[in-house]
């Protein structure tokens, strides 16, 4: 009888993944079948980013207009709180964006613009700090140029303790989160591999990397032959240590990686040509290597983003669009393409009950 108990409770509690959709949406699809089975009213506008929190229990979203930010229980299917960054005649733009560990405290870079009688008086991008609780702005902080050069774009990690904030543009900053005084740079262009230029990371945490661990794809040039190539990069957020292995000669572009629940094979894809020439390509590395073990062309569309079912089957491609497409992880064939009637605005978020 327990034994049949679990497993109608497992029946009971699938997967499922959270994502953004016009007009005011949060989508809920049940991973295995693909399919929507609730919506949830979003009371500021369309969500932008969704960061979901270290008890899996929450997600806050940040939306287009006026910088909403908004808390999302997930066992109500309800928005529990909201309120605004910008407000009247001031506007702030967010760029990147990460969640503490404590999930109280959000991190942005935001450029500030007031409205005045005759002009827009546009500020330099900031560091901002968002108390989730007070639902306000903190803490702000001038970015140094070399990051603010980038607009406030690009991407956000904060540490396993909380103590640093990781900007990843051109290089690697990392910051102290008390202060956000500049304590390390990592110079891309001399790093363990020399020559490394460029990392391309997932929109979204996979949630089958390390605790406190980061693995991406980056490229690189020979500064010996000018040889390009890309590989894997592992970064421990914790201690700043970070390696850097070559796989085989760059492209034109790829998606963030993907890892399969053991780590044992990862999954991207390789993109080069414009147009009628554009190729996407399938990639599946063994990590143990690694190395490159399958791959496989498929009609890539525009623009997309790439994930993985929790249970490592499927691929998923979908974003710029209302379809979201299922490839067999193994054989790397087409299973099913299905449209959720809503143009996806943020990355899917997969959260096992």
């Amino acid at each position: 009888m327990q034994i049949l108990a679990l497993a109608v409770s497992l029946a009971a509690d699938p997967t499922l993944m959270y994502v953004g959709g016009w007009p005011k949406d949060l989508l809920v699809i049940d991973e295995a079948n693909v399919k929507v089975v609730d919506h949830i009213k979003m009371q500021t506008d369309v969500p932008r980013t969704l960061s979901l929190t270290s008890d899996k229990k929450k997600l806050i979203a940040i939306t287009v207009k006026d910088s909403g930010i908004e808390t999302i229980d997930l066992a109500s299917r309800k928005v529990v709180d909201s309120f605004l960054l910008g407000t009247g005649a001031k506007k702030v733009r967010v760029g990147g964006s990460a969640l503490d560990p404590t999930d109280r405290y959000l991190y942005l870079s935001v450029t500030i613009a007031e409205k005045k009688i005759d002009r827009f008086d546009v500020g330099k991008p900031q560091f901002a700090v968002v108390d989730l609780q007070e639902k306000k702005i903190t803490r702000t902080a001038e970015m140094p140029k070399e990051v603010a050069s980038a607009g406030g774009r690009g991407q956000f990690k904060v540490s396993p303790d909380g103590k640093y904030l990781w900007a990843f543009r051109d290089n690697i900053y990392i910051f102290d989160t008390t202060d956000f005084k500049l304590v390390d740079t990592i110079q891309l262009a001399r790093p363990t591999f020399p020559g490394m230029e460029t990392i391309f990371l997932s929109p979204a945490d996979d949630p089958h990397d390390a605790p406190g661990m980061m693995t991406a794809i980056f490229n690189s040039t020979d500064p010996v032959v000018h040889k390009r190539m890309w590989g894997i990069a592992k970064i421990n957020l914790a201690t700043k240590q970070i390696d850097f292995t070559p796989v085989g000669p760059a492209v034109q572009g790829m998606t963030g990686l993907r890892l399969s629940p053991d780590r044992k094979t990862g999954y991207t894809v390789a993109i080069s040509g414009e147009h009628g020439d554009r190729f996407t390509e399938f990639l599946v590395i063994d990590m143990t290597v690694p190395k490159i073990v399958n791959r496989a062309a498929f009609n890539g569309r525009t623009r997309f983003t790439q994930g993985l079912t929790t249970d490592g089957k499927q691929i998923i491609i979908y974003g710029a669009g209302n379809t979201i497409e299922m490839y067999d992880s193994k054989t790397l064939k087409l299973l099913k393409d299905v449209d959720i009637a809503a143009d996806m605005t943020t990355s899917l978020i997969p959260v096992m009950n």
